[in-house]
Formats: structure tokens, sequence, C-alpha cells
């Protein structure tokens, strides 16, 4: 693959299934929402198109279906239309074929499959697999299919041309749904044939999109995607159309509406080429490539088997959370925090970056400074570390008695901020919590923190079973008072109010 083609190919995300986050795959929908509405002159949202475009049902992964929208506009809106893209649409149209549940699991299993062998052929630059990537697949085809994963793709092989064919049928159905919708919001014709009320109260029969079921069904893809998106905060509802369309925007949309349909002859064609392994690129090639690699792996494991069968016994597959399995998103939501420098650190420097920042403390997350800096150090039964962090995002402690954004172990503290609550870290990291009522707690499992509200004006934050810090209310803050280790030792602070405004300083 050449690099000007990579540079060109649409970005996808293949991770955890359980590290997928709603606000993920809502910002996907919002990119569809904001096409819609660019090409009707804000006349058309998806929360609009739901009504008057046809019910097409699709199997229930929401996260493939966002993503074949988002293939579709992509290719609408290209002077030249990218091969890759062709090849793009096709894999995730795979995810949402309605086929019987037994198939369903397989096909919803094949597309971050797909995804995972291109984008390792395209850093690697060579068609050769590692033995890496063969594990990580068995443990994604093992959460939901039993057997071996060389006949997974024998099988994918073999049915591939069928497969294609009806992914092409249902990409043909999405084009045309969407033309038709288009039209019928501008024309008072159609829209006078249209009974909004009753397709209202049929699509809401469809329930919670935000699901990833072989089993279920989401019986209209337009109702999923504007759900999903208003559900994901992303706000994609549009106020009632105008009683008159200018004749202008009715054009534009006419013209676009054309378009799509004039995509449909090339799509069928694009489709059936993909199955051809012989096509550089096509998913054709991409299942040769993978089932060449099982090959070289088995030989390479001397009895390795790359299954996940036991002999002589019922198997069954199970899928739980964290086990293996994969999926694809097109869309990611923007970090909103600065990572864990404590945590996952492969990196052979003492500075415990986790790779999370350069070597000068520039956070890859937020593009936030940080720097630390210990005073002194006192050993004993509580031994104390005195650093001062300092971190330009930090602006809750802009008129810290220590400096501007600077931060101890020992000036750490919780804002309260609307109904819940901030708390900023010796790190120079904030997180947020609610307000637990009294006698209640709060868990965070990535930080391993656990907020208690012993009363009203008193929380207690664990940090696992190692420290226990104490804080009261001061205002709208809760300041730290005591910390304690399990042994018994601890120090004590008291803060006294200062300079007539408030301020509260530690003292020891």
């Amino acid at each position: 693959m050449s690099a000007g083609i990579a540079e060109r190919e649409a970005q996808v995300a293949i991770v955890p299934l359980d590290l997928i986050q709603l606000e993920d795959v809502g910002a996907g929908a919002a990119n569809v929402d904001a096409w819609l509405q660019d090409i009707s002159g804000g006349v058309v949202s998806l929360e609009r198109i739901k009504n008057a475009a046809g019910f097409l049902p699709v199997v229930g992964n929401v996260m493939a279906l966002v993503d074949a929208l988002n293939d579709i506009v992509r290719l609408a809106t290209s002077e030249k239309r990218d091969p890759l893209d062709w090849v793009s649409l096709g894999i995730n149209l795979i995810g949402v074929l309605p086929t019987p549940p037994t198939m369903a699991a397989a096909r919803m299993s094949l597309r971050p499959t797909l995804f995972l062998v291109r984008q390792e052929m395209r850093q690697a630059g060579k068609m050769v697999l590692g033995d890496s990537l063969i594990e990580v697949l068995i443990g994604h085809l093992n959460a939901d299919i039993v057997g071996t994963l060389d006949d997974f793709v024998t099988q994918a092989q073999g049915k591939l041309p069928g497969i294609l064919e009806d992914a092409g049928k249902l990409g043909e159905d999405v084009l045309f749904e969407i033309a038709a919708g288009l039209e019928q919001l501008v024309d008072p014709k159609l829209n006078a044939k249209a009974d909004l009320l009753e397709a209202e109260q049929l699509v809401q029969a469809a329930g919670d999109q935000w699901a990833y079921d072989p089993k279920a069904a989401i019986s209209n893809i337009f109702v999923a995607a504007a759900d999903l998106c208003i559900a994901a905060g992303k706000g994609a509802v549009n106020g009632a159309v105008e009683n008159f369309v200018p004749e202008s925007v009715k054009k534009e949309i006419g013209r676009q509406a054309k378009l799509l349909r004039a995509m449909v002859p090339e799509l069928r064609t694009r489709m059936t080429g993909l199955a051809d392994p012989g096509v550089q690129n096509s998913i054709g090639s991409l299942l040769l490539t993978l089932g060449d690699a099982v090959v070289s792996w088995r030989s390479r494991n001397g009895h390795g088997q790359a299954f996940n069968i036991k002999p002589g016994v019922v198997n069954q597959a199970r899928r739980q959370g964290g086990e293996g399995k994969l999926e694809t998103v097109g869309f990611e939501k923007p970090a909103k925090a600065r990572p864990n420098k404590r945590k996952n650190c492969t990196c052979p420097c003492p500075c415990e970056c986790a790779c999370g920042s350069t070597a000068r403390s520039i956070s890859f997350a937020m593009g936030s400074e940080s720097v630390s800096h210990t005073d002194f150090s006192l050993p004993g039964p509580f031994p104390i570390e005195w650093t001062r962090t300092y971190c330009s995002s930090l602006d809750a402690f802009d008129d810290d008695l220590i400096g501007a954004r600077w931060i101890t172990p020992f000036t750490t503290r919780f804002d309260l901020v609307g109904d819940g609550l901030v708390f900023h870290d010796f790190d120079g990291r904030s997180h947020e919590f609610p307000l637990p009522k009294v006698r209640l707690f709060h868990f965070n499992a990535i930080e391993n923190l656990t907020v208690i509200r012993l009363s009203k004006d008193r929380l207690v934050l664990m940090r696992g079973l190692e420290h226990r810090e104490t804080y009261v209310r001061r205002g709208q803050r809760f300041v730290l008072i005591n910390k304690v280790l399990p042994n018994g030792a601890g120090v004590m602070l008291h803060y006294e109010h200062r300079h007539g405004g408030g301020r509260c300083s530690p003292s020891w």
C-alpha cells in the first residue's frame, strides 16, 4: 500500500468492547447529522429524517451501523472516491447485516477481525502478520464463537461472495432510503402522504439502541442513529422545518438525492469485487493473508493450536466484558484528563511517564504541562515526602497559597461543583465524583479511590487500603485535615482563616 493511500484512508480504532464509550459512537452519529444539515441548509437532520425514511432493519450492532453511515457520507462527499473507503464500507455493512442469530455473531466478529488485519498490514508495511495478532484474534473469537480460528477463516472465505452480495443490497437500500427521506421532507405532496404521528409510534418500539447483541434487531437505522446522537449529548435535533422551504434549498436537496441514487450501481459493483482475493486490499485478500498467517503460526508453535475448544466435552462460547472481545469505532471522544503516570508504565526511563507525555512533561492527552519538585523527605512511621507539582491545567488552584497551579499531597481538596464533587489530587489531575448521601460512598475503580460521606460536612477518601484521608467542609470546599496509614501513624492539619478573606492555610 502506498504512503499516499494510507494517509487518505479513514482512521478507525480497534479496542476492547467494554472500553468503548457511548460518547465515542455518538460522535460518529453527530457527524452524519452534521452532513445532513449541511447538504440541506439546516432543513434535514437525523432527528427529522428518521420519521421520513423507511424502516430498514439491521442487526443490533450500533457501532458498525454508525461507521457504515459515515462511510457513505465520506464516499458521497468525495470528488474522487478512494477504493479503501469502499473496503471500509463493505466491512462495516458485514457487521450490520440482518441474519439469523447464529450467523450474526460470526459476522459481527468478522468486522473487527478484518479491520485489525488491515491495520496490522498497514503498520507493518508488508504482507505478514505476527504471532501476537493471531493470539489477540483467538481471544476475540473465543468471546462469541466455539471453534478454530482457521476454520472460522475458511468458512468466511467460502461465504464471502454471498455475504458481500447481501452487503451490497443493504447498502443500496440505505442510499435509497436516505434519498427518499431527503425528498420527502421538502416536498409538500410527499409530506402530506406521510403520517408522521404513526411513524413516531412505530419507531418507539425500537427502544434503546445503544446495544451490541447479535440476537437483537434495530428496526430503523435512522432512529438508532438519531437516538444515539442525542443520548451521547450531541444535540442532533433541529427545530421544526418552516412551512415554506426556499426553492434553492429544494433544488440542492433534490441534487443530493440524485447523487445518492447514482452511487447505487457503483456500490453493488464494488461490494462484489471485494470478494476477489487477487485484488490488493480487498476483503478477500485480507482473509487470504490471515489464513496464511494462521498456517504459519501453527508451524512455528509446534503443538500450539489456534482454537478455543476442548476435546471430549461439550463446549460453549461465553462473552464477558474484558475477556478479549474487540470492536471497531470510527470516532473517539477527546480526552478529558491526563493519564495516571503511576499505572502501566513500560518506559525504561525513571520518569514514570507511562508513555503518556513527552520527556519535557507535556501531556499527549491534554497538551498540559506538569512538573514536580521534591523539597524534602522525612522518614519515620509516617514518612513524609513534600513534593510540589505544577500543572498548567489546574486553574482551580490559581489563588493557592503555595503558588498558582501548584499542589502537594497535603493541599489536596474537594470542590463542590453543581450537584457533585471535583477532587484535585496531588499529581495535578482532577477527578469528578457524585456527592454521596450521608453514610454512603462512591468508588472510582480506575483510580482505586473511594469517597465516603460520614456526615453533612465531612468526607473520607480511601486510597485503596493504604491511606485514609479526612476532609471537612469550608464553604464550597472540603479541605484535608487528616492522613492516616493502616499502622495507625498519621498527620493532622489545622486550617486557619487568614487575610480576612476566608482563605485557609494549613499548619502542622
